[in-house]
C-alpha cells in the first residue's frame, strides 16, 4: 500500500494516542497535536478509514452543552499496525475490488441471523472456483466458515470469537477459524453433503495464509472481526 508522508504522520499520531489510553481518539485531539484544523484532521482520518487503516465509532459526549450529541472517534486497525511496521500491502488485489467484495460479504453475513446458513454456504461454494486472487478467495472462505459456525451455541460462538480475535498473530487466528469450522462440520458429517468439497477449499485457504503478507492477513482479520460482529 502506497501511503504519503502526511498520511503516515496522522496514522502514527493516532496510533500513539490510542496506545497511551487503549481508547479511540477524537479527531480534534489529533488536530491539536499536529497543528492542523479540526476539519482537515477529520477529512484525513475519514480517508484513512476508507483505506482500512482506521475504524470509527460514535459515542455520546456527556460533556457537550446539549447532551446526546454523538462524536466520532477513531482507532487504528490491524492493517495500520502492519503498515506502520513496514510490512506493506503489495496490492495483489486492487483496493476498489477489495472494498466491494468486503462490503458484499459483510452484507451476506448480516443476513445470517434471519436466513438459513446453509443457503449462504452453497452460494459461496458456487463462486469459489472462479476466484483467483488469494486475498479475495480467503475472504470468501472466512464468510463461508462463519456461516458454518452458526451451528454452535451462542456461548460457544462467543468463546470462539474471543479466542480467535485475541490471537497474537493474524495467521494464527485465521488458522484457528478454519480448524474450529472443520471440527463443527465433522460433528455433523452425515448431514453435510458438501463436507469433502469444503475440505478441499480449506487446503487452499491454509496454503494462502502462508503466502499472504502481513498486511493482507491484517485485512482478513479486520474483516473477520467485522463479520463476527454482525453474526454474534
Amino acid at each position: 500500500m502506497r501511503i504519503t508522508r502526511r498520511r503516515m504522520d496522522f496514522l502514527q499520531k493516532i496510533k500513539q494516542l490510542y496506545e497511551a489510553t487503549n481508547l479511540p481518539v477524537h479527531y480534534a485531539r489529533v488536530a491539536e497535536l499536529l497543528g492542523v484544523s479540526k476539519w482537515s484532521a477529520y477529512e484525513m482520518l475519514k480517508t484513512l478509514e476508507k483505506e482500512g487503516l482506521l475504524a470509527s465509532q460514535y459515542e455520546v459526549n456527556q460533556g457537550e452543552k446539549f447532551p446526546g450529541r454523538a462524536m466520532v472517534l477513531f482507532a487504528p486497525t490491524r492493517l495500520a499496525d502492519a503498515v506502520l511496521s513496514g510490512n506493506t500491502w503489495e496490492e495483489k488485489a486492487p483496493v476498489k475490488e477489495w472494498r466491494q467484495v468486503k462490503q458484499r460479504l459483510l452484507s451476506l453475513c448480516a443476513e445470517l441471523k434471519k436466513n438459513n446458513p446453509r443457503e449462504l454456504i452453497e452460494e459461496l461454494m458456487a463462486e469459489l472456483p472462479g476466484l483467483e486472487r488469494p486475498l479475495i478467495f480467503s475472504a470468501y472462505m472466512i464468510a463461508l466458515l462463519i456461516a458454518q459456525l452458526q451451528t454452535l451455541s451462542a456461548k460457544s460462538l462467543g468463546l470462539f470469537k474471543n479466542v480467535v480475535l485475541g490471537a497474537a498473530k493474524a495467521e494464527i487466528g485465521l488458522a484457528m477459524l478454519a480448524g474450529a469450522a472443520m471440527g463443527s462440520m465433522l460433528k455433523t458429517a452425515t448431514q453435510f453433503p458438501l463436507l469433502s468439497q469444503i475440505a478441499s477449499h480449506l487446503d487452499r485457504f491454509q496454503d494462502n495464509l502462508a503466502d499472504l503478507n502481513q498486511s493482507e492477513q491484517a485485512l482478513l482479520m479486520d474483516f473477520l472481526e467485522e463479520a463476527l460482529e454482525k453474526t454474534t
